[in-house]
């Protein structure tokens, strides 16, 4: 049976207002364009407003009432922030069983509170510790004395190897990796021997980690990842790498070993970082930064090497004159020697 709100109960939800009915009934949330009679629309990017005087939708999300357009309105400073609050309403979590269910293995000298799920083909290493409310999928490999926090989610196929701690709330999508070994080998006469990595992987509070994305223990001491901080799909964190608060990391970006990043750090998809750097608070990396000095300013940084984004704009700007000008100069090297050949005659 789907869920239904009205206007007004909806308003008191996320602290909002409306103008309209308030007592007009929703059934769910949907696109401008997808949205049909019954459903709540939303409108979080000017650039989309004029599809907002055709919605079906029978109210709309937004800051602020649009001129022309007869519908009713549930009102907030920030409708993009409250638009998770909305859909978890109309969307609640499937809630899981607590306890170990048959098909799981848990080391008998491992603690799993009572209040978390461990579902079949889990396996939980001797010391390891789960905490209240967390759930473990299928197929996830708690190595022994890993901590698990509370509230967590370990979806399928997900690997905390030994030692490695994760606070509270934390996330982590199927197949992400934390804790497997560092890429540490001394070279010794032609070969490389393995340079044990016994440190480990910590994760603070409400980190997320997105699908097959690799955190690697550290050779000593511990690799590590702020609170709140959210990495993508397909991301790379070597080992000793320390990550701030709040940081957002895009997909296939790579961290080099022992590189630092501060708080509230954004990296674009692809962005590169060599080893042993220090990136500053509120950096941002566009898309394909390759990062081979510390940055230690807040600003805007593009390119490979990466530079201040004005300053690599302009070099864009100049290398696509390139061609023209390469056209130019062979045409007054012609110039000039003819010009040579006229002297000498």
């Amino acid at each position: 049976m789907a869920l239904s709100f009205t206007l007004e109960q909806l308003a008191a939800e996320i602290g909002g207002t409306f103008t309209g009915d308030g007592s007009i009934a929703l059934t769910g949330l949907s696109p401008l364009d997808a949205a049909v009679e019954g459903q709540l629309t939303f409108l979080t990017n000017p650039k989309y407003a004029k599809m907002a005087e055709t919605t079906q939708a029978s109210a709309i999300l937004t800051e602020k009432p649009l001129q022309g357009v007869p519908k009713p309105f549930l009102l907030v400073s920030n409708p993009y922030a409250k638009l998770p609050r909305i859909i978890q309403l109309f969307h609640p979590a499937i809630k899981a069983d607590p306890g170990i269910q048959e098909g799981a293995w848990v080391h008998p000298k491992a603690t799993v509170d009572s209040s978390a799920t461990i579902y079949p083909g889990v396996a939980v290493g001797k010391g390891a510790k789960v905490g209240a409310r967390s759930i473990l999928y299928p197929g996830v490999f708690l190595g022994a004395e890993a901590v698990v926090g509370e509230d967590c989610i370990l979806y399928s196929n997900v690997t905390v190897r030994e030692k490695c701690c994760l606070g509270n709330r934390v996330i982590l999508q199927p197949g992400v990796v934390i804790g497997g070994d560092g890429f540490g080998f001394a070279p010794d006469k032609g070969t490389y021997e393995k340079f044990p990595q016994v440190g480990n992987v910590v994760l603070d509070d409400d980190v997320e980690i997105g699908a097959n994305t690799c955190v690697d223990r550290a050779a000593l001491g511990s690799t590590r990842i702020g609170k709140g901080t959210k990495i993508d799909n397909l991301v790379m964190v070597a080992h000793n790498v320390v990550i701030g608060e709040n940081t957002i990391i895009v997909s296939q970006v790579g961290i080099s070993g022992s590189t630092h990043v501060g708080n509230n750090v954004i990296m674009a998809g692809q962005v590169g970082l060599a080893g042993h750097l220090k990136i500053g608070d509120r950096v941002i990396l566009a898309a394909r930064t390759g990062v081979m000095e510390d940055i230690p300013e807040p600003g805007i940084y593009w390119g490979a090497p990466s530079s201040p984004m004005a300053v690599e704009m302009k070099n864009v700007a100049a290398y696509r004159q390139l061609p023209d000008l390469v056209k130019r100069l062979r045409r007054l090297e012609k110039v000039i020697e003819k010009l040579g050949k006229r002297e000498e005659a």
